[in-house]
């Protein structure tokens, strides 16, 4: 078999490689990124009930710190919710108040949760 009977431009392997990582990135947007959002959400919500409820989780000092990093952690997966429900269709961010305390917030949290 020879090489030349294999013609590729790279225009063609460029436009087919854009496609593929494309399909691969809405595939992820859309479908693996709310999953990790709700997983997320129900975990650090179902542990900060357990820190808060439990008498002998309150005595630990490092409860705090814990409720404190799950409280930034959950207000970053709730900013990335109203991102992923913009992306959805419904236009939540294009509101200039929502949109001002989305960004604001996610900077906040997102600070907080690697503190």
């Amino acid at each position: 078999m020879n090489a030349s009977n294999f013609s590729y431009s790279s225009k063609d392997l460029n436009s087919s490689y854009q496609t593929g990582s494309w399909t691969v990135y809405k595939f992820m947007y859309e479908y693996v990124l709310p999953i990790i959002v709700f997983v997320g959400l129900a975990g650090n919500l179902t542990s900060i009930y357990l820190i808060l409820y439990d008498k002998q989780m309150r005595k630990v000092s490092s409860s705090v710190f814990l409720t404190s990093v799950l409280a930034a952690d959950t207000g970053m997966l709730i900013s990335l919710l109203l991102v992923w429900i913009e992306s959805l269709g419904y236009p939540v961010n294009h509101i200039p108040v929502v949109c001002r305390i989305n960004v604001y917030l996610t900077y906040v949290f997102g600070y907080l949760s690697i503190w």
